[in-house]
């Protein structure tokens, strides 16, 4: 047998060092050599130990042994609407080793439980919570070196850890911990900062911000020092939210700095040069010639690809436009079911997520309190709640119905609503949201309901009946908050598209108010054609997929008056949408239904919308004639 060669010799020397080296870290875990021995628990993303097929973390103990059932796989990682990977750990453990390696992933350790953090820059987590884990220590933490966010929230924290790259974050969270001071802290890529919920908070000296400063909070911190550098002060007076409890520098604001007062109103001290060095601090990108120049380059190209792009959708537009729409018929009474869009508002979906259209009205997600489910349907449900002392109602999506489109719709809703002031509005308190997919919105409470279950457990008048416990003179107070509530809108220009009993919510103290602004849009040529409301209460022009204007809403005002006076939905006896006339009257000019025995109304024939009353006139109209033509009112 002939004697192995020096290469063959050498592989084979390589290959037996190898499997030794691979059996000895297996056999390690024993308590002496085990590197999580000091940790009775330990989060690792280490495929030695996760030995769960597909592991991307699990939780081992002293010796290195995985616990049973504790390991979490790509399925426990969820895609929010912004294609960010949301990760959260739920399990306990005391020390963190490492973190799972995938992009782009918002990692959150909610606890209590995390003691300890160790070496995580192997990972490329961008965004990671560690809330809620008092006494965590982060004095051996060593950060991904990719990360932008970081939450270290109800930690219990006395200082800043010196560990955390504040330099790279965009965003950074130490709200509710026990801060007396915040010294000699780089924020200058920061946008958002907050350190709510902290009153001991009384120093803030040589904490830089810069241009890309949007939301500071500091809520119920009284400053008695306050120094910053020149960019910093300029930095917060631009700043879309700067809230601070107060801030008194008389007795701490020394020669050579000089006090300088921000456009809040609040006086900070603002130092005689920069507290970081000058060649460091960034200012706002400018535009050089060759960037311009390369500018209009690509813009030309754009602007052919925009040409392009249009033809081919023109095209396109058109063939789809001849063919006819599948499983709807004229006497579909479903009507694209209750709530409808269609394409021309579904285009909606190409555009970008942008939270910051938001900013103004984000609410302190730590002081929204959501106590139980009040109300549900097919992509949403609603909560009833506390905001700081006052009960509100919290609207969400449902999971699975948060899709970028559904998100789309619920920020236009809430930019819309909180442009809204009138009594006879529902007020939406703000806006609350961890991801974007998370979105709440945060509307006053009615402690009443709806109209339309006020009505069901109520009966109308009638011989048979007694005395009515919707009586028509309260019926009448509501009417009357209900035009007044539209009279806001179509002053505003704005169509509410969706009025019906549901969308109608009374409160016993603060009366009756209209709410519900998903499908409401600002009057125009573009967006008066689609289809939208509920079929029971829509005019025949918006059925019709016609142009349509404020009227559109007057007719379903006359739903709703014929709601008031049956107690019923508009077309309830209907039991077949295919030829059997509606049995139940529609109300088409307003305040013409008298009380009776039997309830009847009067109404015209040849309805058009031309012919509706210009809403201006609506408010004295039913006053007057629901009092000249009701017994007792």
């Amino acid at each position: 047998m002939p004697l192995p060669t020096k290469k063959a010799f050498v592989t084979m020397f390589l290959r037996l060092a190898i499997l030794t080296s691979l059996s000895v870290r297996a056999l390690g875990q024993t308590a002496a050599t085990c590197p999580y021995s000091k940790y009775a628990t330990t989060y690792t993303a280490d495929p030695i130990y996760c030995k769960q097929p597909g592991a991307i973390l699990c939780i081992v103990d002293s010796q290195c042994k995985e616990i049973p059932n504790t390991s979490y796989t790509r399925e426990n990682v969820t895609k929010d609407s912004t294609l960010t990977d949301v990760f959260i750990v739920k399990r306990i453990a005391e020390h963190v080793a490492s973190l799972p390696s995938i992009w782009n992933t918002y990692v959150q350790f909610y606890g209590p439980g995390v003691k300890s953090v160790g070496n995580l820059s192997a990972s490329n987590v961008t965004l990671l919570d560690f809330e809620n884990n008092p006494g965590i220590s982060y004095a051996d933490a060593v950060f991904p070196k990719g990360l932008s966010r970081l939450s270290v929230a109800r930690n219990a924290l006395k200082e800043l850890p010196t560990t955390i790259p504040y330099g790279q974050l965009t965003g950074f969270f130490g709200w509710e911990n026990d801060f007396t001071s915040l010294e000699n802290i780089d924020f200058r890529r920061a946008s958002e900062v907050k350190f709510t919920g902290i009153p001991s908070l009384v120093t803030l000296q040589n904490v830089s911000f810069s241009w890309r400063l949007v939301k500071v909070f500091f809520d119920v911190s009284n400053f008695t020092t306050f120094l910053v550098d020149t960019v910093t002060f300029q930095a917060l007076d631009n700043a879309a939210i700067f809230q601070v409890g107060g801030i008194d520098v008389s007795r701490s604001c020394a020669a050579p700095n000089t006090p300088k007062t921000l456009k809040s109103g609040y006086t900070v001290c603002v130092s005689s040069g920069p507290l970081l060095p000058t060649e460091t601090t960034e200012a706002p990108p400018t535009p050089t010639k060759a960037s311009s120049n390369m500018a209009a380059i690509v813009g030309g190209v754009a602007a052919g690809c925009v040409v392009l792009g249009l033809f081919v959708w023109c095209c396109v537009h058109q063939r789809r436009k001849r063919k006819p729409s599948k499983g709807l018929t004229t006497n579909d009474f479903s009507y694209k079911q209750a709530t409808t869009t269609n394409n021309n508002e579904s285009t909606m979906g190409d555009v970008p997520l942008n939270m910051e259209d938001l900013a103004l009205v984000r609410l302190d997600e730590k002081a929204l309190v959501k106590t139980k489910v009040v109300a549900h349907g097919a992509y949403g449900e609603v909560w009833i709640g506390n905001y700081k002392g006052d009960t509100v109602a919290i609207k969400r999506l449902l999971p699975g119905k948060n899709n970028k489109q559904d998100v789309l719709f619920l920020i236009e809703e809430i930019k819309l609503a909180t442009r809204l002031e009138s009594p006879y509005i529902v007020r939406t308190v703000g806006a609350s949201w961890v991801t974007p997919a998370m979105l709440e919105m945060v509307v006053e409470w009615m402690d009443r309901g709806d109209l339309k279950h006020v009505l069901e457990t109520t009966t109308p008048p009638s011989p048979a009946v007694g005395s009515p416990t919707f009586p028509w003179l309260k019926k009448v107070d509501c009417l009357l908050s209900i035009v007044e509530g539209l009279v806001y809108l179509h002053s505003l220009d704005i169509i509410h598209r969706d009025l019906k009993s549901r969308n109608i919510l009374m409160d016993s103290t603060k009366g009756t108010k209209l709410t519900d602004f998903g499908t409401a849009r600002e009057e125009s040529s573009e967006t008066m054609t689609i289809g939208v409301g509920t079929y029971r209460w829509m005019a025949p022009e918006v059925l019709k997929e016609h142009y349509y204007t404020v009227a559109a809403d007057i007719y379903s005002l006359g739903m709703v008056i014929s709601e008031l006076t049956t107690h019923h939905i508009p077309y309830v006896d209907l039991t077949n949408g295919r030829g059997k006339k509606p049995s139940l009257c529609v109300c088409t000019t307003l305040a013409r239904c008298r009380e009776s025995a039997g309830g009847h109304c009067h109404h015209e024939h040849g309805y058009s919308p031309r012919d509706s009353t210009d809403d201006r006139s609506v408010v004295p109209a039913v006053g007057r004639r629901t009092r000249a033509t009701m017994p007792g009112i």
